[in-house]
């Protein structure tokens, strides 16, 4: 076909000879199908570990290959994800860490989908137990991705402090549990009765531990003197039981300055100066400082994060499994 000369144009039909190609305008384009399940592997798991000697032997891949993939990420998306310096790692970049609770949800839904055909979907009602006084990483997502991957499956999500999960579970009025208890065999809190009958075909596993801080605000600049303000949850916290056990330990006075049963409101009233709290090491915020190691206050136990099920029944085993592939406990390490 032949191309139409400039002075064969029909009149009023101006030519754009001249036009600028709009591709030119905008630069070079972010093309997804270039970026590999590997490359986001490596990239989580230099995240993770802020070491690539660390990386590399977590995935069993040559440092040098986990280099490479983490470089052709980067140079696919036309930014820097990891800050270097003399090869090391010191730290995520913003655009970094941007990217990993993305990269981290794409892994766990293609992990959660593999998972789905290498045994049948779970069916039935589920009734989950989780702390509400516990920064627990993304618990709700976890369910949401375990309902997506079995259509037939109805998990009903109940939030209450952990001594009233386990009177609920301890009554069959629930079948899992996720709670949070103390370190420490003889802080005096609450443990499951070991003749109970219900304790005998339970399955409980540690799924997380952590220090405890004594916390004030950071603008908390008075000395501690006489009585401890505290901010606690209320009667049945594992929290709450280790503080004054250990403060009457050593004979120091204290107060209830505020109690409430909300993880939130707890956090708001250490922020605004209304006294001492305790608080794992995972929630102190960024107005927060700890007072572990002053000579007023005495030393408190680690928490740890539990779960508990029967394990006579094969629906409760599985679904564990999935939810805790997809519980992001990694958001809770130790700062």
């Amino acid at each position: 076909m032949t191309k139409p000369q400039p002075g064969n144009q029909p009149p009023n039909i101006p030519t754009f000879d001249a036009a600028p190609d709009i591709h030119t305008l905008r630069g070079p384009q972010l093309d997804d199908r270039r970026i590999t399940l590997e490359q986001l592997r490596a990239f989580v798991a230099v995240a993770g570990e802020l070491d690539f000697q660390r990386a590399s032997s977590q995935l069993r891949r040559s440092q040098s290959a986990l280099t490479q993939s983490l470089q052709k990420l980067e140079d696919i998306l036309e930014c820097r994800l990891i800050a270097r310096r003399r090869g090391q790692v010191e730290d995520l970049t913003e655009n970094g860490k941007r990217l990993l609770p993305l990269a981290e949800e794409i892994l766990s839904r293609l992990s959660a989908a593999v998972e789905s055909f290498r045994q049948p979907a779970l069916q039935g009602r589920i009734r989950l137990g989780v702390p509400d006084d516990f920064p627990l990483g993304n618990i709700a997502g976890a369910v949401r991705r375990c309902m997506e991957a079995n259509p037939a499956l109805r998990v009903e999500v109940t939030s209450a402090l952990s001594s009233v999960l386990q009177d609920l579970y301890r009554n069959r009025n629930i079948d899992m549990i996720i709670y949070k208890r103390i370190g420490d065999e003889n802080t005096g809190v609450p443990r499951p009765d070991a003749n109970s009958e219900w304790q005998n075909d339970m399955d409980t596993s540690l799924l997380h531990r952590q220090p405890l801080h004594w916390a004030c605000a950071a603008s908390f600049a008075s000395p501690i003197k006489g009585e401890i303000p505290l901010i606690t949850f209320p009667e049945g916290c594992a929290y709450r039981a280790a503080a004054i056990q250990a403060l009457k330990q050593q004979s120091i006075g204290y107060f209830n300055a505020y109690r409430s049963a909300s993880y939130q409101n707890i956090r708001a009233a250490i922020s605004n100066g209304l006294g001492v709290g305790i608080l794992p090491q995972s929630a102190l915020a960024d107005d927060h400082a700890s007072l572990n190691g002053k000579p007023v206050l005495p030393a408190l136990p680690d928490i740890e994060l539990v779960t508990t099920y029967n394990r006579q029944n094969p629906l409760l085993g599985q679904f564990s499994q999935q939810l805790l592939r997809n519980v992001d406990f990694g958001a809770l390490k130790a700062a």
